[in-house]
């Protein structure tokens, strides 16, 4: 998740509405501390709170008159600022972003393929002309026939890294080296990438749409 500066939920910046979810998270959200923090009245607040639960950032609460966090709310929290992509744009860097795809798996030096991306997000909202990022959620599969065979692919890799300078300082290092080198692929160092894995749980609470395979 991308935010811009133009972005606002009721009239107000979402940037702040991040950074006050960010400060009181886990607390519980009640309607007096958004009346307090955004100096609403009761009438505003109830738009507030309305818009926030439609827009799926929070839910009620066991504790009555109580709100919390959803996944996307959580999401926000963390969410970063950048400068709005247009279309052009957009569709450049995921034909890029797909191009890698192909390299990944078509070269034997990754040992993961990328078996399945789905894309969620502002970029697949036909009413949207700009995007804050490219929501891209993925899946890893292995391409060696057998773990036997994975390990000790796996281990020629990290030998290849070290003798090119890499430099390893704990056996947990060494874990899971292979599958960051393919997520290092794709992200390619772009920040309008946003990658997720498919089990992220913001997946079942928007709209998606599978583009791979």
């Amino acid at each position: 998740m991308r935010l811009t500066r133009k972005q606002t939920i009721c009239d107000i910046p979402i940037l702040k509405i991040r950074d006050y979810f960010d400060h009181i998270r886990p607390a519980l959200i009640s309607p007096e501390m958004i009346s307090e923090q955004f100096d609403l009245n009761k009438e505003k607040t109830k738009e507030l709170i309305d818009a926030l639960l439609s827009e799926g950032y929070i839910e009620a609460a066991k504790k009555k008159g109580k709100y919390q966090l959803t996944i996307k709310g959580q999401a926000l929290c963390v969410a970063r600022y950048t400068n709005p992509l247009n279309k052009e744009k957009a569709d450049k860097l995921f034909k890029e972003f797909m191009e890698r795809v192909e390299e990944i798996n078509s070269n034997e030096f990754y040992l993961y393929r990328v078996s399945k991306i789905v894309l969620f997000g502002s970029y697949i909202d036909p009413e949207k002309t700009d995007y804050s990022d490219i929501d891209i959620a993925f899946e890893l599969s292995r391409k060696a026939k057998s773990h036997e065979e994975f390990m000790e692919m796996d281990e020629q890799r990290i030998k290849e890294a070290e003798l090119a300078g890499k430099s390893f300082p704990s056996f947990f290092d060494q874990i899971g080296y292979t599958e960051r080198v393919v997520l290092l692929k794709m992200k390619n160092k772009c920040r309008y990438i946003s990658l997720h894995r498919m089990y992220d749980g913001i997946l079942n609470i928007t709209k998606t749409k599978q583009v791979y395979p």
